[in-house]
């Protein structure tokens, strides 16, 4: 078999890839100095196999990462006392939304079912409060004028996010375009202003309204 020469000039430069003189059945065109082997498909490969058997792959890494929990604590102490205010709070605002993110895509993990039992039963005022203001706010907001038709929409609505939720596996929220309790504008609970999106985009939003 002829060798690559772009491989041989690749090694003798100190490069970890090359890019071959054609590329492979699958039109790749990265492979590797040590192995020749390519890098997209051996990456497919490894991704395939991990996707097999997940919960065994999670298992060896979180057992190759405990040993390194010193070290990389070291690290980061090192990487946080140089940071700078601004870059912490951009650091805290993404871990945030990620946990947001994370907990709306896993609404019935054990650790996030447990999570929201803790707090409901350390901060039992608060959630009951929170559910009275939203209740409360809903209602208000609930115009008189409408009609039975508009009242079975709405319904439809949240038969629509529980019936998203079911099929593709992540959760699905009724939003309202403009919220029930904007800083600055404030909508109404009708079919209108009801949109179903994904909890995710939902929290993301939150309370603010950008006009189109």
């Amino acid at each position: 078999m002829k060798k690559s020469q772009a491989r041989v000039d690749a090694r003798v430069r100190g490069d970890a890839n090359y890019v071959p003189e054609l590329p492979c059945r699958k039109g790749h065109a990265l492979r590797s100095v040590s192995s020749g082997s390519c890098i997209e498909c051996r990456r497919e490969s490894e991704n395939l196999r991990v996707s097999k058997n997940r919960l065994s792959y999670n298992a060896r890494k979180k057992r190759e990462r405990v040993g390194k929990l010193p070290e990389l604590a070291e690290k980061m102490k090192v990487v946080r006392a140089t940071e700078l205010p601004e870059q912490r709070a951009i650091r805290l605002k993404k871990a945030k939304l990620a946990q947001r993110e994370w907990r709306a895509n896993n609404p019935n993990h054990v650790g996030s079912k447990q999570a929201k039992q803790r707090y409901k039963k350390n901060n039992p005022g608060r959630v009951r409060a929170d559910t009275v203001k939203r209740v409360v706010s809903k209602l208000h907001r609930t115009p008189a004028w409408l009609t039975d038709d508009d009242h079975w929409m709405i319904r439809q609505a949240y038969d629509l996010a529980a019936l998203r939720t079911r099929m593709f596996g992540f959760a699905w929220h009724v939003d309202h375009v403009i919220p029930l309790q904007g800083k600055y504008v404030s909508g109404l609970h009708t079919p209108v202003n009801l949109q179903v999106i994904p909890a995710t985009a939902n929290i993301v939003k939150a309370n603010k309204f950008t006009p189109a």
